[in-house]
């Protein structure tokens, strides 16, 4: 487990700013951080182990690792000034995730926000078709993937009838 006296050893934190830089090797004074995923959050590997800088800010700040999820006050999640962050819970963190998908009776057509989205399975996977603005012109748009990849069998398979 990471402390704060290893931590401060390895890393520097610049809590105006938010930045990670390297104390040791060659590295030393250069940025730390890489996108962790498609998120925004950073990371860095301390001794084999990933964490997350946001957290990192915490253990830095307080000394110890946060016993819940940390906030981003601006939404940005590679913001990691010590005055955009706060202790969170699961109620709060959800309050920042972007509208949620409501299912319609039209298969594949999802309420998000004010527009439909359009998902088409392929191969066992989701694939998004884009969002729309009526449910109407989704549908179409999966009536359309569908034509498409059934025109693409033919074409493979000229003497096989595609269901």
């Amino acid at each position: 487990m990471l402390t704060q006296k290893r931590l401060r050893t390895v890393l520097s934190y610049d809590p105006e700013t938010g930045a990670f830089t390297w104390n040791q090797g060659f590295r030393k004074g250069t940025t730390v951080g890489t996108l962790h995923d498609g998120r925004g959050f950073l990371k860095v590997s301390i001794d084999g182990q990933r964490y997350l800088l946001h957290r990192l800010a915490w253990l830095w700040m307080t000394g110890a690792m946060p016993t819940s999820n940390i906030k981003h006050l601006d939404g940005n999640r590679s913001n990691n000034r010590w005055c955009n962050l706060r202790l969170g819970d699961r109620m709060q963190k959800s309050s920042h995730r972007g509208p949620r998908r409501n299912e319609t009776s039209i298969p594949g057509v999802w309420e998000v926000g004010d527009k439909f989205e359009a998902t088409v399975g392929v191969d066992g996977l989701i694939l998004s078709l884009g969002e729309f603005e009526t449910a109407r012109a989704a549908q179409d748009a999966i009536i359309r993937a569908i034509r498409r990849g059934q025109e693409s069998q033919r074409r493979k398979r000229p003497n096989a009838a595609v269901i």
